[in-house]
């Protein structure tokens, strides 16, 4: 029957609508039994979908579901359904109703969770689709269940893992020789890998990485289509957050197929073996497209992933990437100046996290050389190897080349100071390296001398110099120099010397050397007199904060230049015209300056610079200075970035970027210190915990509890302490006893307000009345020692009679064991026996209770004394610490009489120890008297036998006597036994 022939006129009677059209498509679709009328119906509602979704799927879903479970052989009828389905949960609108796209994508949302609820669990019956061998149905099921994910993704990610084929199902599409249902079933797994960790295992554990490596290689490599960038997209969501996989990839030999990617000229890769079309490609094909570098920055982006700072398998990681390869081309990739800039610092990003913290890796980086030309090709000059660490530093500080734009070559420094930083990190080698090549430009390399002729140190210095011509060009150059420098000399006292070495100047022209370090600041106050980019003035600054930090050599040196003082004060006292974060960097510089300023060839001392720093300038207004700074938007967006990341990779250069990492690290270690140090006077320091226990440990006894005390509440009287360090006088050396830095009244003299010393000199009295009480409590716990004595001797006289009464029980313990071994042997006991047996045991009871309580007599009192001897230990050590100006007579006298206490309770705890000893002793051999309830317990169970034994005895006589009776009553002649026999006598006797 031919559907169309009997309902041809659907179309043109007027007065049916399209709805009821659908009705009746719909009903056919529930009633109908050939198949053939059930494939025109569908097909006519296929035709309905796209015009009237929301119409087809009210009427029709559940009989398109239901037929899908019915008539699944049918490939045709499939089709259509699926394809009807597709077009139900598609969120894409008509032509139509392409004006109404919020309720196409309702409709379709409405639609897909229908599907999702349906009871019979369609997803299964997807899923089975997904191993038909007809394109058409496995087509339109990715597509259908894509579709779905759009609405419902979580929910249909719960059904597929609890399908036992189905996410194997899914990567069985990945092995599709039909690449158009393969890249149908990439997109799917993307969009269903992105975010669950478990579909995540279960794609990778069934063979994904291969099947993905693999059609990469054969659409081209990095250089392919779109195919490849879904295909390592798809890796890059395996592996994101997910260690195991990332351990499995690895050891699956993922990594050792990574440096093909990486290689921008096909004819040297692998695959090139294989498709000679790779292998002949010309210039024109070798030119790097936009997709190329979309391919190129997801590999980079995986590669990077895999060896994040932190992760547990980062180290393996970083050994199998050094195993196989991948430093030589990832550098390839990051001179390839045909390369986008892009890509370029991603590769850079790539080396410094796989050499970052890893010693290995860092030595390999710094053994490769790099071939590059030594001049002008034209002059015949040969090429000359040179290490790539330099190459890398140039490209931070170097010249920008013509043709890149200065925003897009930013990113290009950013990568290349990151690579530095890594190389350099937990490598002092390194660090001492590069602060060996920090040579004065000058000869063939003086300041603006080609880059190829100047090592790594000398082409930074040279920048830093000549920053006139440098930031004009590129005020980045400069900013990445001074952060270069930085992070040469950060943490390492070598680097700082060696780069103190380093001076300016022909002296056998006539010219005065000059120190590097005063040379920078020279050229920061001209940078601020010029008006020059205010990041240039900022970065010198912030390089010589970091110098200067922790290097009271390098603090002599800077104020040899009597200008580098006055140029900073300048800068902090300004009122109007200096920029804000520049007066911070020179707030902080001038308190770093003060705090560092303990060299003792210093030519200008901390007393010369606290005047200007407290009239002149103001601790305050420094203060103040430094925490504006802190708080300033551009410092905040420094502290906020990465070590050594200054850019978006993908963007441009940051216009609020004026602080590196290395002086944000620096300001946030030292700011607390550094907001204590600019408050204190010339002849105090800064001191630590340790020293404070340097004290502690020398003072011993009373003054160890001064010490705590001090350290406890963080001050002295008059010295007021902020964020708990302490403040002494910088005469007060280890070497000075703790009495004589505390006996030093004159030096807290000046410190101490009047009305403080009053209150202190009242206090001084009460502890002077405290100490004569103190004396009366040592003379009584004295007299309480002598008590404890008598006691201890009387317990003693008491432990001989205990031992003498043991003794006389022990023997007659001894005695009774005797006995009862006659009483087991004849059966016999006596009654006395049995009462000296009790006797003996209440005895015992008694001895063991008085020993008891004796132990526990002692034990309190002991616990008495030594409370009695900590309290007045206790008062002693504060008494001591609160009237330490009486002199040390009385503190000897109470440390003695302390002393003397203390050996007293040690010899009182060793009596006491003895006697425990002797008890325990006693104890053990008063275990006897359990050895004879023992005994006496067995001495009855045996009489207990004895007379269970005469019971059954007296049994077996009377049925004998029965049983003989009997026998003679039947005629048997059985003798009399003996005591038949001497019942009958007995009774003849009677009768006679």
């Amino acid at each position: 029957m031919d559907f169309f022939k009997r309902y041809s006129s659907i179309g043109s009677q007027q007065q049916q609508s399209a709805s009821e059209a659908i009705q009746t498509l719909a009903d056919r679709v529930e009633t109908s039994t050939l198949l053939e009328d059930k494939r025109a119906a569908v097909r006519g509602l296929k035709g309905f979908s796209r015009e009237y979704k929301e119409e087809v799927g009210d009427a029709a879903l559940p009989a398109l579901l239901g037929c899908l479970k019915q008539d699944s052989e049918d490939q045709h009828l499939l089709k259509a359904i699926l394809e009807t389905l597709t077009n139900l949960c598609a969120s894409e609108p008509g032509k139509e109703d392409s004006h109404n796209v919020g309720e196409s994508t309702a409709a379709s949302g409405k639609f897909s969770q229908a599907i999702l609820d349906d009871p019979d669990d369609v997803i299964s019956t997807f899923l089975e689709l997904l191993g038909d061998a007809d394109f058409y149905v496995r087509y339109y099921t990715v597509q259908l269940l894509g579709a779905l994910h759009m609405h419902s993704g979580e929910e249909l990610q719960r059904r597929v893992l609890v399908s036992p084929m189905g996410v194997g199902r899914l990567v069985d599409l990945l092995s599709d020789q039909r690449d158009i249902i393969r890249n149908e079933g990439i997109q799917l797994l993307i969009a269903m890998t992105e975010s669950n960790a478990d579909i995540q295992k279960i794609v990778a554990f069934e063979n994904a990485f291969d099947y993905l490596l693999n059609t990469v290689n054969e659409e081209g490599g990095a250089r392919g289509n779109i195919v490849v960038q879904d295909c390592l997209q798809l890796l890059h969501n395996l592996l994101n957050y997910n260690v195991s996989n990332q351990n499995f990839f690895r050891e699956a030999s993922g990594i050792q197929k990574l440096p093909d990617l990486l290689i921008t000229d096909p004819s040297q890769t692998s695959a090139a073996r294989n498709n000679p079309a790779l292998a002949n490609m010309d210039e024109e094909e070798l030119e790097w497209t936009a997709q190329h570098s979309r391919n190129m920055l997801v590999v980079l982006d995986i590669i990077r992933m895999l060896i994040q700072p932190g992760n547990s398998n980062t180290e393996s990681n970083q050994l199998a990437m050094q195993q196989c390869g991948i430093i030589p081309p990832l550098l390839q990739l990051a001179l390839a100046y045909e390369a986008p800039s892009s890509v370029r610092s991603q590769a850079l990003y790539a080396i410094g996290d796989v050499v970052r913290a890893n010693q290995i890796n860092q030595n390999l980086f710094q053994r490769i050389l790099i071939t590059a030309s030594a001049g002008d090709e034209d002059n015949g000059e040969k090429s000359i190897p040179e290490p790539a660490i330099i190459i890398v530093i140039r490209l931070s500080v170097g010249k920008r080349p013509a043709d890149v734009p200065a925003n897009e070559y930013y990113i290009v420094r950013a990568a290349a100071a990151y690579l530095v930083q890594a190389y350099v990190g937990n490598n002092p080698d390194a660090q001492l390296a590069l602060a060996a090549t920090l040579t004065p430009p000058g000869g063939s390399t003086e300041v603006g001398a080609p880059e190829q002729h100047q090592s790594a140190g000398s082409l930074v210095v040279s920048v830093l110099l000549d920053w006139r011509t440098t930031g004009q060009e590129d005020v980045w150059r400069v900013w990445y120099a001074s952060l270069l420098f930085s992070t040469i000399v950060r943490d390492h006292l070598e680097c700082k010397e060696q780069a103190l070495r380093v001076s300016l100047g022909d002296v056998s022209q006539g010219e005065d050397p000059q120190a590097l370090l005063n040379e920078l600041m020279s050229q920061a106050r001209q940078a601020a007199q010029e008006g020059a980019d205010v990041r240039v003035c900022i970065s010198l600054l912030s390089l010589v904060c970091v110098w200067l930090t922790g290097f009271p050599q390098g603090v002599s040196v800077f104020l040899d230049e009597s200008s580098n003082l006055t140029f900073l004060v300048e800068q902090v006292s300004g009122s109007s015209g200096i920029n804000a974060l520049v007066q911070g960097v020179a707030a902080f510089a001038l308190g770093l300056v003060y705090q560092f300023d303990t060299d003792a060839e210093t030519p200008v001392t901390r007393d010369q610079i606290y005047p200007i720093l407290a009239k002149r300038v103001g601790a305050d207004q420094l203060l103040v200075r430094v925490q504006r700074l802190r708080d300033s938007k551009e410092f905040q967006y420094a502290v906020g970035l990465a070590a050594g990341t200054h850019s978006n990779a993908y963007g441009g250069m940051a216009a609020e970027m004026f602080f590196d990492n290395v002086f944000a690290d620096l300001f946030k270690a030292q700011y607390e210190a550094f907001r204590q140090a600019v408050r204190l006077r010339p002849h105090e320091t800064m001191v630590g915990p340790s020293y404070i226990s340097h004290l502690q440990q020398q003072a011993g006894g009373a003054m160890a509890g001064y010490a705590s005390s001090v350290a406890g509440t963080g001050s002295t009287p008059g010295t007021p302490l902020m964020g708990g360090a302490a403040t002494v006088s910088r005469a007060a050396s280890p070497a000075v006893t703790p009495a004589a830095l505390l006996s030093s009244d004159e030096s807290l003299e000046p410190m101490v307000p009047k009305r403080e010393c009053d209150a202190l000199s009242a206090q001084l009295a009460d502890q002077a009345t405290l100490i004569a009480r103190l004396q009366q409590e040592l003379a009584q716990a004295t007299g309480q020692s002598g008590d404890a004595s008598a006691q201890l001797a009387d317990e003693q006289r008491r432990r001989v009679e205990a031992e003498t009464s043991r003794d006389a029980l022990s023997a007659e313990i001894a005695q009774l064991r005797a006995q009862l071994d006659q009483h087991s042997n004849g059966s016999e006991a006596t009654g006395s026996d049995e009462a000296r047996v009790q006797e003996l045991e209440q005895q015992l009871q008694a001895l063991r209770v008085e020993s008891e309580r004796q132990q526990d007599t002692w034990k309190g009192e002991r616990e008495e004394m030594q409370k009695k001897v900590t309290n007045a230990e206790k008062q002693a050590v504060k008494a001591a610490a609160a009237v330490r100006s009486t002199g040390k007579k009385k503190e000897q006298l109470q440390a003695s009489a302390l002393e003397a206490l203390e050996k007293s309770v040690q010899e009182k705890d060793e009596r006491i120890a003895a006697l425990e000893v002797e008890c325990r002793a006693l104890e053990e051999k008063t275990k006897g008297a359990e050895q004879v309830e023992e005994l006496k317990e067995k001495v009855a169970a045996l009489e207990k036998e004895q007379e269970d034994l005469l019971v059954y005895l007296a049994d077996q006589d009377m049925q004998a006597k029965e049983f003989r009776a009997k026998l003679r009553s039947y005629g048997e002649d059985i003798p009399l036994s003996d005591e038949e026999g001497d019942g009958d006598e007995d009774d003849d006797e009677d009768e006679e």
